[in-house]
């Protein structure tokens, strides 16, 4: 009987769910999305009992295909992160889960950051405050708005919390996950009660910091009770159990690409940790994770295709055509994918989405190009501040995610950024990276760096820059560099005026 790991993860638009036996092979692989949810303009919710639901259906359709060969040895789980979840005693939601897009606790941080101090709040957590983004600022709007509703709360934490508890009965969360609360010492690995005690948070409300090779509890699923005690293992961050599945060493770096787009690189240099980037304690103790971070990429692509070419009964299929029937330049259009603000370069809850350049032969095709080359200038930014503050220069870099899949994207980055860009054949890292933790965890592997060795992750595309567009790219990336100091006080103006309107 062949024994297996399941790993869990959730991300921002659905859940995964699939087994890895102890040779490090990956089978059983479940899917299903859910919708966030938007109450209100700037308002970004999860629906956290819907989710549990979906994730215990695919848990129990993954161990019942498991079982009809081997046996379950432990269970890890991966998550997004940056979330706020409210529990009572018995670990029921209070609420809704409140998203890192929620925009709604601005008054909060700007508060946080005059109480504490901005150079301490760095100086512990090695990040930027920023509302919904560090989950110190939704935590105090819920006791502000809801003191009601906080009375009863035992214990507040993220969806990762949330779900460890329907697993285990334990409040937990891993310090992948703590490093973007707002309040944890991310060198010494602990609440920061100079900055939870000073915001007027009640330490007894946050959970219990582990390691996420920790083994927390036993699986408490009444449907697999009769089964035996499988462990459940506490697992970490989605990005950090990618980063673990790929291996990435310090100084070395990795793109993700799927509702957000991310590079990410890794160092045992905590000092060196850009404060444009979001910072966290990387899986492996005393090395920390720093992600140049751009939100909304792959949402920009759903937007695009949900309002102008899905309700032409266009399938994705056309994306390829599309991009095609634009050139280099898309016409003169220019595209900024601030949906609904940006995190790394600009951090500006303000900012929004823009396309610049229309004319009147602009075509749905310049639109759809904009976009892919206006998402791919915003990773150039990012990339360079990687090559100068991290001093870590590459030529490739292996890409990850469902986004990594579209090759006239990757191609356009490539161009852009002049890197070639692997792309691997495992896109489920958040799923692998979290059954490697767990298999370090109960023994399968000595390390680690054995569990990754173990792994058949190849690159099944090599995209590599064209020689020839290198120039044009370089050209339109430095125009492209004007637009946004060009609107910045625009989008400060119309966010203000929004607010006198209550819109």
């Amino acid at each position: 009987m062949m024994s297996h790991i399941i790993g869990i993860d959730i991300g921002t638009s659905g859940i995964k769910v699939g087994s890895m036996n102890k040779e490090g092979v990956m089978a059983y692989l479940e899917y299903q999305p859910y919708s966030l949810l938007y109450p209100q303009k700037g308002w970004v919710e999860i629906d956290l009992e819907d989710i549990w639901c979906k994730t215990k259906s695919l848990l129990l359709k993954v161990w019942h295909q498991v079982e009809m060969e081997g046996t379950i040895d432990a269970v890890s789980l991966s998550t997004f992160c940056n979330s706020s979840v409210f529990l009572n005693e018995k670990g029921e939601p209070l609420s809704h889960g409140i998203m890192y897009l929620d925009q709604r606790s601005k008054a909060e941080a700007d508060w946080i950051k005059d109480v504490v101090g901005e150079d301490l709040l760095y100086e512990v957590t090695r990040n930027r405050l920023e509302p919904g983004m560090y989950t110190v600022t939704t935590h105090l709007w819920f006791k502000k708005h809801h003191p009601d509703l906080y009375e009863q709360t035992h214990k507040w934490g993220n969806i990762s919390t949330f779900i460890l508890h329907k697993l285990t009965g334990c409040f937990v969360m891993d310090w992948t996950q703590s490093s973007f609360t707002g309040m944890y010492d991310v060198e010494n690995y602990q609440w920061s009660s100079k900055i939870y005690e000073k915001v007027g948070i009640d330490g007894e409300k946050l959970p219990k910091v582990v390691d996420p090779h920790s083994i927390i509890g036993d699986l408490i699923l009444p449907e697999v009770s009769s089964k035996g005690t499988v462990p459940v293992v506490a697992g970490a961050a989605d990005t950090s159990c990618s980063a673990v599945a790929l291996g990435v060493g310090i100084n070395e770096m990795f793109e993700s690409v799927g509702t957000s787009n991310v590079l990410t690189v890794c160092t045992d240099q905590p000092d060196c940790l850009d404060s444009r980037f979001l910072n966290r304690c990387h899986v492996i103790k005393d090395r920390w994770l720093s992600h140049g971070a751009m939100s909304f990429p792959g949402v920009s692509i759903q937007w695009f295709y949900e309002q102008w070419l899905k309700p032409e009964g266009h399938t994705k299929a056309i994306f390829e055509d599309l991009c095609k029937q634009s050139p280099i330049g898309a016409n003169g259009v220019f595209f900024l994918p601030y949906m609904q603000g940006e995190r790394s370069p600009i951090w500006d809850a303000n900012a929004r989405g823009v396309f610049a350049g229309i004319h009147l032969n602009t075509s749905k095709a310049d639109m759809f190009r904009a976009i892919l080359e206006g998402c791919s200038f915003g990773l150039r930014q990012i990339y360079e501040i990687i090559e100068t503050n991290y001093k870590i220069q590459v030529d490739h870099f292996s890409s990850i995610g469902g986004g990594a899949k579209n090759k006239d994207w990757a191609q356009i980055k490539a161009n852009v950024l002049n890197k070639c860009i692997h792309i691997k054949s495992i896109s489920e890292t958040g799923v692998l990276g979290a059954c490697l933790i767990g298999g370090t965890a109960i023994g399968y592997f000595s390390s680690l760096e054995e569990a990754v060795g173990k792994i058949n992750n190849p690159t099944v595309c090599q995209i590599e820059p064209k020689q020839d567009q290198l120039q044009p790219y370089d050209r339109l990336y430095h125009v492209f560099l004007e637009l946004y100091p060009s609107l910045k006080t625009f989008f400060a103006i119309s966010a203000a005026q929004s607010l006198k309107g209550g819109e």
